[in-house]
């Protein structure tokens, strides 16, 4: 953690290095005659292309530098302000980056991702993060866990300012989401009560009262993405269904077995649930009806489902560690194939999420140190380069993409959200 400390500072400094293309006012000629040893300190090792490399010349040392500075912090405003000179070619650069930037194709078999300061480094958790969720459209995330605290952070990847903490005195939070385009926070737990946060107006409200729903715990549950409905895992395979505007019992959809996860479709049109069966059953949000089972290949007890926001996936995990991928096939078949079954951890699913342009998976287990992956989708691969051994996550709870992908968070049992950044995607 230490040397993780050391290297953010160190490439902090490094805004001294040039961004620009002008000319430097000053060079060190003696810079030619320097060798760095970037096998020497942990801190300089991400500097190298090969891992046998150990000498690097100083301007070669320099320009390593510069662009590790520039992955983590993105060029800085004083030096995109000296390009401005030249405004034509500045205009049709930026304007060429803008429209290739967002249609570029994730490369698979290596991930470039760098380390950046944690996101709760201002107020970590004292206890489990059991979710961390960034905002959907604004550069902010929130944690919230067995601490009874729920945090809201300004993400940059340099402070993390902390810009707002609730401590609910009742509640451990088992889980939390958002609510109506991030407006509102939703929290609940192993109480029969929730707790919802309003940003606008700064205040927390107790949903004490919630008629027609006997459940004494409300610590699973999901939100549709266009917040109609909150969707909580009920005894006996009951699927109660919560207004997402008064937070009030609307109906209960029963399942055949129990209840242990759920998932919507990108457009809410659709409701998935699994459970101990291993069936997953297909509703209709408007009929209310189910329309469609199938049985998970090789599934005894599902755990996670996950649908992907361009509609192409759904993601199914096991206790056995299996995390198998379908395609719309599955409405059509009882025991459908999936496109690609995940085989690449061996304790059971806790956690599945799409990024933004569905072009990553990340899955995750919270049984095992380290028990997180993250798939390639178009290839259907796994990044061969991250994590590694050595990439101190310990046990993962929870973990999430920036709303265009330029982040990962990743929350675990030390209350600590470790973020990284993603270069591949220009905004984060």
């Amino acid at each position: 953690e230490e040397e993780e400390e050391e290297e953010v500072q160190h490439l902090r400094k490094g805004k001294a290095l040039l961004t620009g293309q002008d000319k430097p006012v000053w060079e060190d000629q003696d810079d030619e005659q320097v060798s760095v040893d970037v096998s020497d300190k942990a801190m300089l090792r991400k500097l190298r292309q090969t891992t046998h490399e150990t000498l690097v010349r100083g301007p070669e040392y320099r320009q390593r530098l510069k662009k590790q500075h520039e992955a983590i912090h993105g060029t800085p405003a004083w030096a995109a302000a000296a390009s401005d000179r030249d405004t034509a070619r500045d205009d049709f650069s930026s304007s060429s980056r803008s429209v290739l930037g967002h249609s570029k194709a994730l490369p698979q078999g290596t991930l470039r991702v760098v380390k950046a300061t944690n996101a709760n480094l201002a107020g970590p958790s004292q206890a489990v993060v059991r979710s961390c969720r960034f905002h959907p459209s604004a550069p902010a995330l929130f944690t919230a866990g067995l601490d009874k605290t729920l945090r809201i952070f300004q993400v940059d990847g340099k402070q993390n300012a902390l810009l707002q903490s609730v401590f609910l005195p009742d509640l451990p939070i088992f889980t939390a989401e958002w609510l109506h385009n991030g407006n509102e926070i939703i929290m609940g737990g192993r109480r029969k009560f929730m707790y919802v946060f309003d940003l606008q107006q700064g205040g927390v409200q107790k949903i004490s009262e919630i008629q027609g729903c006997p459940d004494k715990s409300l610590e699973r549950f999901w939100v549709a993405p266009d917040s109609s409905v909150v969707a909580v895992c009920g005894k006996d395979g009951r699927l109660i269904l919560l207004s997402g505007r008064s937070k009030q019992w609307m109906c209960d959809l029963k399942m055949n077995g129990s209840c242990r996860a759920v998932a919507f479709s990108p457009d809410s049109q659709r409701m998935y649930s699994s459970g101990d069966d291993g069936v997953v059953y297909v509703w209709d949000m408007g009929t209310r009806e189910c329309v469609h089972t199938f049985t998970d290949e090789g599934c005894v007890h599902s755990t996670v489902l996950a649908t992907s926001p361009n509609g192409r996936y759904l993601a199914c995990g096991s206790d056995s560690g299996v995390v198998n991928v379908y395609d719309h096939s599955f409405m059509s078949e009882s025991r459908p194939k999936p496109l690609k079954a995940f085989l690449n951890l061996t304790t059971s699913i806790d956690d599945i999420v799409f990024n933004h342009d569905s072009q990553m998976m990340c899955f995750s287990s919270r049984v095992k140190k380290a028990a997180l992956r993250l798939a390639h989708m178009p290839s259907m691969t796994v990044f061969s380069n991250w994590p590694t051994q050595r990439t101190a996550l310990n046990y993962v709870y929870s973990a999430d993409f920036s709303a265009q992908s330029g982040y990962a968070a990743i929350g675990n049992d030390k209350g600590k959200v470790l973020l990284y950044r993603l270069t591949h995607y220009d905004r984060v």
